[in-house]
């Protein structure tokens, strides 16, 4: 439905999109790292979409359902799944197939860790919620990849994407941070349905917003609506300043700055995860056509497939 309660098509490329979103989480929080293993950067996301498709199950049913609570619910299976047991005395919900699916994944280290603020505040009995939120006044750039799932679900009215990003920010954060989360899921949202052409709207959702995580999305965006024109190979390789690598033999003095952005210790891999989302949403599957393969690849599809198989 769109916000005239009329029947609204699914955007164009949506299905490719979608997957696009889901590879470009993995990818980019895996480029940000420089390694192979999979991280809780990608994981929790990648769970908060299996909680959101737990409600459209439902609802597909005709069950009514809390999407907050769901995503609540997949936010403790990744808790657990990071940590070796539920938070105590929070509900212990019974695996589901991505339970299955994440325990077949080989890890050769171990899996990388994210923003701890995400741990932390699921750390707790009750769901963070405003009014009660469990990660009192944190704000910290962990809510970034969770945003672009909250803007996966189509055909629904842009309230409904600023709802569910807010609940999913409150899950481990609190208001300043949610705040951004909204206009982060927007911003994604935008580019799904509008693709280059959505670039000239995003400072507009950006008034306003203050924090870390503020700080973090203006970056993001400055830097991908500023190489918008580019292929979708050389956008991404433009935001991760993998071109400077390619100037080093000619110049090492002018590729030093650049290479500098690139070295995976100066590099956040909640933000990158949320780069090549956007990137994702823009461009579709060619943003992220040459990564290599992830552990998560199999997840990432099967996801994918269960969550056109509800939307279409």
């Amino acid at each position: 439905m769109n916000e005239s309660g009329e029947s609204a098509l699914l955007p164009e490329n949506y299905s490719d999109k979608v997957f696009a979103i889901l590879l470009g989480l993995a990818d980019g929080a895996t480029h940000a790292r420089d390694d192979i293993d999979p991280g809780a950067t990608e994981v929790l996301p990648l769970y908060l979409a299996d909680g959101l498709l737990e409600a459209l199950e439902w609802a597909r049913d005709g069950i009514a359902s809390d999407e907050a609570a769901c995503m609540w619910l997949a936010a403790l299976r990744s808790y657990k799944k990071l940590t070796g047991s539920f938070p105590a005395g929070a509900p212990e919900p019974l695996g589901r197939w991505i339970d299955k699916e994440f325990s077949n994944v080989e890890v050769f280290e171990k899996i990388a860790d994210g923003d701890p603020q995400n741990i932390s505040g699921l750390n707790s009995a009750d769901m963070g919620q405003p009014g009660r939120p469990t990660g009192a006044d944190a704000d910290s750039t962990g809510v970034l990849p969770r945003a672009a799932i909250t803007a996966l679900l189509a055909r629904v009215p842009i309230g409904t994407t600023e709802t569910l990003a807010r609940a999913a920010a409150f899950l481990t954060h609190d208001a300043q941070a949610a705040k951004t989360a909204v206009a982060a899921a927007k911003i994604i949202r935008s580019a799904m349905e509008r693709s280059e052409e959505s670039a000239t709207e995003w400072d507009e959702l950006l008034v306003d917003l203050e924090g870390p995580s503020a700080s973090a999305l203006r970056a993001v965006v400055s830097k991908i609506r500023e190489n918008i024109s580019l292929s979708p190979e050389d956008a991404y390789n433009a935001y991760f300043g993998d071109h400077a690598e390619e100037q080093s033999d000619e110049s090492d003095v002018e590729a030093a700055p650049e290479s500098a952005v690139s070295d995976p210790e100066n590099r956040d891999p909640e933000v990158d995860a949320y780069a090549v989302a956007l990137l994702a949403a823009v461009y579709g599957t060619e943003a992220v056509g040459e990564r290599p393969a992830s552990a998560l690849d199999d997840i990432i599809s099967e996801l994918h497939d269960r969550w056109m198989a509800l939307l279409v």
